[in-house]
């Protein structure tokens, strides 16, 4: 199996049990018996392990190899998404959900900065629409089973059980990316590419891109049921839409990318970020979240893609592990100080953050 595809496998992985936490939580925090800003608490606490298992992640490959590192990783994540579905206390809820940001983390920015250097801005897209075809999945299996008047313990036990295979596939196939783990080394030092202004201002763009990513995919099932009156079905079948259509619009994107340039892309979908967020944040949900979705989809993987050319080779690997580091930041971080907000002010906090990472790209791609 080629690596390339190997990659998309490892990404549709990851993407599995990144929204559940935000899909289940009207129902889980009822049978725990927690206000709805405790979801925060999740969302950082897988936040910092994603954060800190990025910034390990050359060790990491160095030491186990990146088939290794991607055998681990995606075991550590099959790890915490059935100790979920056993229901813990509380505290050990929040320590696995530590453990599957850890998992996920090092195998997101050692596959990231070995795509960037090797293959088109296309591929990257691909490569992210297969994240969110297992963001997609994850909820839809979610509610299909709250649906059927499963427990939501069920569609934990589901995607563990899925990513426990994907864990044993890398396992049997680490070898086979034993020669790759060496080329995924810095030739500047850390500090050096932090002093690049381009660096620094690419680095704040995925911080705020991940904040309006999955601040919107984490909280829009709670406003839904608990600010706006939907029934959980509905709300996690718009949660399901909008994972849905920013997986088909990176796979859409990568058609075009390479034919439209990938900076000029960026400069177009930019507008419809804005659109789509202040669609959501007047009422309107389908049409909104579908458009900012569909906005959203190109943004990470092509800024990343462009890191080598933007800022040369030597410094790209560190650059990239610092994107990475900064969009797990901003995934964890923002989404949880929503919690801290009034309901009814979250989709008007994410245009805002949707604005100036709209403003930030203005001044990147020019």
């Amino acid at each position: 199996m080629p690596l390339l595809l190997l990659a998309y496998v490892a990404f549709v992985g990851l993407g599995l049990p990144d929204p559940l936490p935000g899909t289940l939580w009207p129902v889980l925090r009822v049978d725990y018996g927690l206000p709805a800003a405790w979801l925060g608490m999740l969302l950082l606490a897988a936040s910092l392990g994603t954060m800190a298992a990025s910034i390990l992640a050359g060790w990491l490959i160095q030491r186990l190899g990146l088939g290794g590192v991607l055998a681990a990783s995606v075991a550590a994540t099959a790890t915490a998404a059935l100790g979920f579905a056993l229901a813990p206390p509380w505290p050990v809820l929040v320590a696995l959900a530590l453990l599957g940001g850890l998992g996920g983390g090092a195998v997101d920015a050692a596959l990231n900065a070995f795509a960037a250097g090797r293959f088109a801005p296309r591929h990257l897209n691909w490569m992210h629409a297969c994240w969110g075809l297992g963001a997609t999945l994850g909820p839809a299996a979610a509610t299909a089973l709250l649906a059927a008047g499963a427990s939501w313990r069920a569609a934990w036990l589901v995607v563990g059980l899925v990513l426990a295979a994907l864990a044993l596939a890398f396992l049997l196939t680490r070898a086979r990316w034993g020669a790759s783990s060496g080329q995924v080394s810095a030739r500047l030092p850390a500090l050096a590419v932090l002093r690049l202004p381009v660096a620094r201002l690419q680095i704040l763009a995925f911080f705020l891109y991940c904040g309006v990513e999955i601040g919107t995919g984490q909280w829009v099932t709670t406003v839904m049921v608990e600010h706006r009156g939907a029934d959980p079905a509905s709300a996690g079948a718009i949660t399901t839409l909008y994972w849905a259509a920013l997986a088909l619009g990176r796979v859409g994107m990568g058609f075009i990318v390479d034919r439209l340039g990938a900076d000029r892309l960026l400069r177009w979908v930019a507008p419809a970020v804005v659109l789509g967020s202040a669609g959501f944040a007047a009422g309107e949900a389908w049409v909104s979240l579908g458009l900012l979705a569909v906005g959203l989809s190109p943004l990470y993987p092509t800024l990343m893609a462009r890191t080598p050319a933007r800022l040369g080779a030597a410094a790209a690997t560190h650059a990239v592990g610092f994107q990475v580091a900064a969009a797990t930041l901003g995934a964890g971080l923002l989404p949880a100080l929503l919690g801290l907000a009034p309901l009814a002010w979250v989709p008007g906090l994410l245009l805002v953050i949707a604005v100036g990472l709209a403003l930030l790209l203005r001044r990147i791609v020019g």
